[in-house]
């Protein structure tokens, strides 16, 4: 297909290379310091900025041919956002970074298109980049938005402030990987309940105080607490 790109950033970046890869044709038309119009004989355009800039910017795009389908990827954004009659979504869900390689055929990718005459389209330039590829709607998609950010943005934050403790006490970070890597590989056989371990699950109140006690730090004493007083009330409350 021939597609635009709008934008600049991580997922952008990505994009680009997983459409070239596939055989696509790709237009870049900037980002939010400036647009260049869309080809006439453009496909789709696929919109990858951040989720503030997305209502100005999707409004701007000078379109060459009012049938292009226009799409964004923002997993928290809905696709009414974009004012056009031939609009979608196109969210990848990954974390993604400048200087590490993704494997785009094993990333999830959730589509919506506003015209079920558009979803064909979407989906065969989606299933043409990626393996996993799944019809959702902007009410479930916030909703898999909000399940990505615990999972992926708050525990990658615990390793961070685990890093902080450890690099204080002359232990290297790395030594938590192994650890890390078996959490991880767990989850791909188990439900993460059957998964948990650690002193909360098992009530163990004299450890806790005792983590509690070694934590000058605030702001993580808070989260020790709150995190194993939820891990103890939730293992109590399922079945």
């Amino acid at each position: 297909m021939k597609t635009a790109l709008v934008g600049r950033g991580r997922v952008a970046v990505h994009l680009k290379k997983a459409l070239l890869q596939a055989g696509h044709s790709v237009q870049m038309c900037g980002g939010r310091d400036g647009l260049e119009p869309v080809a006439d004989d453009v496909d789709v355009v696929v919109i990858s900025i951040s989720d503030n800039a997305l209502p100005d910017i999707s409004g701007s795009i000078v379109l060459g041919n009012a049938e292009t389908l226009v799409v964004h990827t923002a997993g928290s954004v809905p696709m009414d956002v974009l004012p056009y009659r031939h609009r979608g979504v196109l969210y990848p869900m990954q974390t993604f970074s400048m200087d590490r390689d993704v494997d785009m055929r094993d990333v999830p990718f959730f589509v919506e298109t506003a015209l079920k005459e558009d979803m064909p389209v979407l989906e065969l330039l989606a299933r043409s980049i990626s393996d996993k590829v799944m019809q959702l709607d902007s009410e479930h998609r916030k909703v898999l938005h909000l399940a990505a950010v615990l999972c992926c943005n708050f525990t990658n934050h615990l390793y961070d402030l685990t890093a902080g403790l450890l690099e204080r006490n002359g232990i290297p970070f790395g030594m938590m990987l192994p650890l890390i890597d078996e959490t991880v590989a767990k989850v791909h056989q188990m439900h993460p309940h059957d998964a948990q371990t650690g002193p909360a699950v098992r009530g163990d109140d004299k450890v806790m105080a005792a983590h509690l006690a070694m934590i000058d730090d605030p702001s993580l004493h808070e989260i020790y607490e709150l995190l194993s007083k939820s891990i103890g009330q939730y293992d109590k409350l399922r079945p």
